[in-house]
């Protein structure tokens, strides 16, 4: 999960806890790219709008080198 939002992060954090599901969050799609393309997630979730990178260009980068990795982009946006 990427997202600047704290509480975001939080929330889905314990929405999607499983016990044999691992989720990391990070608030900064810029900080984890590099381990991204290494080394990427079954799945990943991702916001829009982050400063730095977006979740609309993390997802193009992550896409390009993992083109079969489901990529789930949301948005709080209210306007």
């Amino acid at each position: 999960v990427v997202d600047d939002d704290r509480a975001i992060r939080w929330v889905l954090e314990r929405a999607l806890a499983q016990p044999d599901l691992a989720v990391e969050c990070v608030d900064r799609a810029d900080r984890v790219l590099e381990r991204l393309l290494a080394n990427p997630p079954d799945v990943l979730v991702t916001d829009i709008r982050m400063p730095g990178l977006d979740g609309l260009d993390l997802m193009a980068r992550v896409r390009e080198a993992h083109p079969e990795l489901p990529v789930i982009v949301m948005t709080a946006s209210s306007g």
